[in-house]
């Protein structure tokens, strides 16, 4: 496993079980990342609401929501320096809801549900987050991706289920910039020409960076995958995007870092509060 890519290991397939009885409602994806010293777990809204993330509608035709999510995760058999694969994965169970029935989750600051993704910060849920496989955000932000129109990306996530899956690491789609990934009209969102299946949501979509030089050893390089968002599929189901075969990508500097920064805003503000 020494040419396996780093980050298959950073993407977790996510089981979404009811709130009251634990049946099962799907299956999602979602990825770690890590920023200043806090580790999240990325999804989207509709994951672990249950709902459409504009019609507020249930998703499940039972109308039952979301309770729980079982995370399957990959750990390391020791801190992660250097990169050694783990050989299995191991499940992390999450309760989405605390005890007043409200989301645990972490939404964006301005456009709330309206953008499709939410963080989960996990560092008092998992024991040892030094071992899991992260994105590191600080490192994206320094070596932007410049994606472009007619760039190719791969959606990595979870389509097959785990009878048909050839191992427990994801699979990598790819697709086309098919918009301008830095004009937006209202919500920052960008669209992918490709065809993706259910169980993708939540997936990080990545871009494949060049070496500046054949001397550069940072991770990113040597993993050779940029962020570029998160994917939600096609959960707008209006006729003329779905003919098109357009997915939904939120853009991770405008979605996902408005979403980690307000959490240390907050933490912050209640840590003055307390005083």
């Amino acid at each position: 496993m020494t040419n396996t890519n780093l980050h298959s290991f950073r993407v977790a397939k996510l089981e979404i079980l009811a709130a009251n009885t634990l049946a099962p409602l799907g299956d999602a994806t979602g990825f770690f990342c890590d920023y200043r010293g806090h580790t999240f777990l990325v999804t989207n809204w509709h994951v672990v609401s249950g709902r459409h993330y504009q019609t507020n509608l249930p998703l499940h035709h039972s109308r039952a929501l979301p309770g729980v999510l079982k995370v399957h995760a990959h750990i390391a058999n020791q801190t992660i320096t250097p990169f050694t694969p783990p050989t299995s994965s191991t499940v992390f169970q999450f309760s989405l809801l605390d005890q007043a029935g409200s989301g645990c989750w972490l939404e964006h600051p301005l456009f709330g549900s309206n953008v499709d993704v939410i963080a989960i910060e996990v560092n008092s849920r998992i024991s040892d987050c030094a071992k899991i496989f992260r994105i590191d955000l600080e490192s994206e932000l320094d070596n932007d991706a410049h994606l472009q129109v007619m760039d190719q990306a791969f959606v990595t996530g979870y389509p097959l289920s785990a009878s048909t899956t050839p191992n427990s690491l994801p699979i990598y789609k790819s697709g086309t910039i098919a918009s301008e990934p830095r004009v937006f009209d209202s919500e920052p969102r960008i669209y992918i020409d490709g065809k993706t299946k259910t169980g993708m949501s939540g997936s990080p979509v990545m871009i494949k960076r060049n070496a500046k030089s054949a001397q550069d050893t940072d991770e990113w390089l040597r993993n050779g995958l940029g962020l570029v968002g998160i994917y939600s599929g096609r959960d707008r189901q209006e006729r003329s995007e779905f003919e098109a075969e357009l997915g939904i990508v939120w853009p991770y500097k405008e979605c996902l870092m408005p979403i980690v920064e307000a959490f240390f805003e907050l933490s912050a503000n209640t840590a003055l509060r307390a005083r």
